[in-house]
């Protein structure tokens, strides 16, 4: 089955391109594609796959209903500026709902004794010794933003508003399975998968974009648990920068503060699991650990909202690609679940999308497509895995000097222009 003309060779971008649609002179048949799970993962694929392979048919299944209302989830999602980019092309941003996000600042808090002595210091000297960070700003690397904060219900719903109305407008071909849930996946012959849900069918590919959250899921080849919980929601501050994400690397471990409306962030509060410094504390008493840790630039943190509980670790398949079953492929939190130290688990999960959407147009039959898949996310896929299990690990280390060794780091990446032009790449495109 041939699935589109050769194209011209990828050029090396920053930005991510547009697929051009496949020449359906060239198609032999219609491929048959399943995609199971309808969060921003699987609507993405679904979306993008429908207008890049025109002649697909194409399956969207998912367990919840399509009458059931996603658009108020108030989960908090960081994108890149890659992920807003594809979001853009595919129809389903939404300017009005979105935080840009100009700078982030990334520090470490001095120890307490260091911050003893710092005081000293700074009454006798007239200044503080500074503390350890690296100031990412989106001019210096000329672009309007490095990325966006908005909430998960807002990308779902445009997402799913644009998979409904291509599926309405061909409804033989894209064909919605919501309230559908995929009991099983096998293998009937080489080039074929069986989809078992409410009737049991073939298609050429299956797509797996349902992932949930790493205390629900099986276990993966590659797993571990950090011992730490994330603690999720937001708070109100009092004279709050614009536009700015505040990464604080802790004693217990990182804190985010992810900028919203005026006024309002999301935090992501990471700690020890089993000896939780947060579950046993009032509002008031959070609000002010909170305004111990942040610096002070952040502003003053008045508020805070009831907090969830999230387990965090590791959970990764080694491939894409199903070792048994070539044609079964794994996407998202379905193939990696990171820890949020970095804020890079769903960009990861729409650079999976994007990249195999784009296999498929560039490649003679599914396979060779798979194959090109495996080998051009891996680098990407390591390169963000390996980053975050380290950042994550390193806050369980208990030797001495670990915690200065990470702020020499952040110092020295601060003081080299281009390591840090690289980690801001990175940061908006992934590896590439």
């Amino acid at each position: 089955m041939r699935l589109a003309p050769r194209l011209a060779p990828e050029r090396n971008v920053t930005s991510l391109e547009s697929v051009p649609r496949a020449d359906a002179s060239a198609i032999d048949r219609p491929l048959r594609l399943a995609v199971v799970g309808a969060g921003p993962v699987g609507l993405s694929l679904a979306v993008h796959a429908a207008r890049a392979l025109p002649h697909a048919q194409i399956s969207l299944f998912d367990t919840r209903p399509l009458s059931a209302d996603v658009s108020g989830d108030p989960r908090t999602l960081a994108m890149s500026l890659g992920s807003v980019q594809l979001l853009q092309r595919l129809g389903a941003w939404r300017d009005e709902a979105a935080q840009p996000i100009t700078e982030v600042h990334v520090s470490q808090q001095l120890p307490s004794l260091v911050g003893l002595v710092g005081s000293a210091v700074s009454a006798w000297w007239g200044r503080p010794p500074g503390e350890p960070q690296v100031r990412i700003r989106a001019s210096d690397s000329g672009v309007a933003m490095l990325g966006a904060v908005l909430s998960y219900g807002t990308v779902t719903a445009a997402l799913q508003q644009a998979w409904m109305t291509a599926s309405e407008a061909e409804p033989q071909r894209l064909v919605s399975r919501f309230a559908t849930p995929v009991r099983s996946l096998k293998s009937l012959a080489p080039g074929s998968v069986e989809v078992d849900a409410d009737i049991a069918e073939a298609f050429d590919l299956a797509v797996i974009a349902e992932g949930g959250v790493f205390a629900e899921q099986a276990r993966k080849a590659i797993t571990r648990d950090y011992g730490q919980v994330a603690w999720v929601g937001q708070v109100t501050l009092d004279s709050a920068r614009e536009g700015v994400a505040y990464e604080r690397f802790t004693r217990h471990g990182p804190a985010a503060l992810l900028p919203l409306a005026p006024g309002r962030a999301a935090l992501v509060w990471c700690v020890d699991g089993a000896n939780d410094p947060v579950a046993e504390l009032n509002e008031d008493q959070r609000c002010s650990v909170l305004n111990t840790m942040f610096p002070a630039e952040v502003g003053r943190i008045t508020g805070i909202s009831a907090l969830k509980r999230f387990p965090l670790g590791l959970n990764a398949e080694r491939s894409l690609i199903s070792a048994t079953d070539g044609r079964i492929v794994r996407i998202g939190n379905a193939a990696q679940t990171l820890h949020p130290v970095a804020g890079q688990g769903l960009n990861l999960g729409l650079r999976d999308a994007f990249v195999l959407v784009r296999s498929l147009t560039r490649a003679d039959d599914v396979d060779q497509a798979l194959r090109r898949l495996n080998r051009q996310r891996a680098p990407d896929r390591w390169a963000t895995i390996a980053a975050t299990d380290f950042l994550a690990r390193s806050f369980t280390w208990q030797f001495p000097g670990a915690s200065t060794a990470r702020g020499l780091g952040l110092a020295a990446l601060q003081t080299m222009s281009p390591l840090k032009s690289a980690l801001t790449r990175q940061m908006m495109y992934g590896r590439r």
